[in-house]
């Protein structure tokens, strides 16, 4: 995996206490979510990248209001799929 390198403001900083691991997480669940969201890469891909369940991955997105409704084909078949064979 790729390393990028970002400057942050002292406040931003601040705002985590000095917590590293906190600010490194939350870029890059923002940037992997960003990602999804420009239709670069699908929910799974998302979850893997972010190493959480599918589940966690929703959780996620609805917990900053973003919605899943908006499904391209192949995810909205995949779903479909998945439920059917729930119901078998």
């Amino acid at each position: 995996m790729a390393t990028i390198n970002l400057d942050l403001p002292d406040m931003v900083l601040e705002s985590y206490q000095q917590n590293l691991p906190a600010i490194m997480r939350e870029v890059k669940q923002a940037f992997i979510i960003w990602e999804y969201m420009s239709g670069h890469i699908s929910l799974k891909q998302n979850a893997e990248i972010l190493e959480i369940s599918y589940r966690n991955l929703l959780e996620l997105l609805w917990n900053r209001d973003i919605t899943v409704d908006a499904l391209n084909d192949d995810e909205l078949k995949k779903q479909c799929n998945n439920l059917l064979a729930l119901l078998k």
